[in-house]
C-alpha cells in the first residue's frame, strides 16, 4: 500500500452556513483544543461568542488543561465586552491564562474572523457579514498558516485596556 502524499491530498473542509452553524462549529473547534485556542474576530459577535454555552465550553477548555490558553484578538473592543461579556468576565478572572488584545489600526481592513485550535482545527469565515464558513476539523497546514498571521498581527496589537480588569 502506497502511503498518502500529503502535498497532493486535497484539504477536506465542511462549509458551514448560518449564525447557528456557525456557533456549533465554533463549539466543536474548542472541544478539539488541548494547549491553545487563537480568536479573531470584528467585535465578537453576540450570537456566536457572546452565549452561555460558547463561555461554558471555553471555561470547560481552560480548566481541564493545566497549560491551556485562549488568546482574543478584536478590532473593536469597546463593541466587544457589550456582545460578549461574559467572555470577557470570565477572561478578567483568569488573566493568566486568557489575553485579549486590540487589533492595529492599519490590519483593520482585514475583517476576516477564525477560530483556531492547537494549529489543527480551523473555522474561518472572510468577513461577519458572510453566511458561509469553513470548518476544517484537521487541517494543520491551514491552521498553521492562519496561526502565523494571528502570531504576527498579536506581537503588533496593544492590550485592550476595555476587556481587561481593573486594577486597583
Amino acid at each position: 500500500m502506497k502511503p498518502r502524499d500529503p502535498a497532493t491530498t486535497p484539504i477536506e473542509y465542511t462549509t458551514v452556513t448560518g449564525s447557528a452553524e456557525f456557533a456549533d462549529a465554533a463549539l466543536q473547534v474548542i472541544g478539539a483544543a488541548r494547549h491553545q485556542l487563537a480568536l479573531l474576530s470584528v467585535d465578537l459577535e453576540r450570537k456566536l461568542f457572546g452565549t452561555d454555552e460558547f463561555t461554558q465550553r471555553l471555561r470547560a477548555f481552560i480548566l481541564a488543561h493545566r497549560r491551556a490558553n485562549l488568546r482574543v484578538l478584536v478590532h473593536d473592543p469597546v463593541a466587544a465586552v457589550r456582545n460578549s461579556i461574559r467572555l470577557v468576565e470570565f477572561g478578567r478572572l483568569l488573566s493568566s491564562r486568557i489575553e485579549f488584545r486590540t487589533m492595529p489600526e492599519e490590519r483593520r481592513k482585514r475583517r476576516e474572523e477564525y477560530l483556531i485550535a492547537d494549529e489543527r482545527a480551523l473555522l474561518y469565515r472572510s468577513s461577519p457579514d458572510q453566511l458561509e464558513a469553513k470548518h476544517y476539523l484537521d487541517a494543520p497546514m491551514v491552521a498553521r498558516s492562519h496561526l502565523r498571521e494571528f502570531d504576527a498581527v498579536w506581537n503588533e496589537a496593544t492590550v485592550a485596556r476595555e476587556m481587561s480588569s481593573l486594577r486597583l
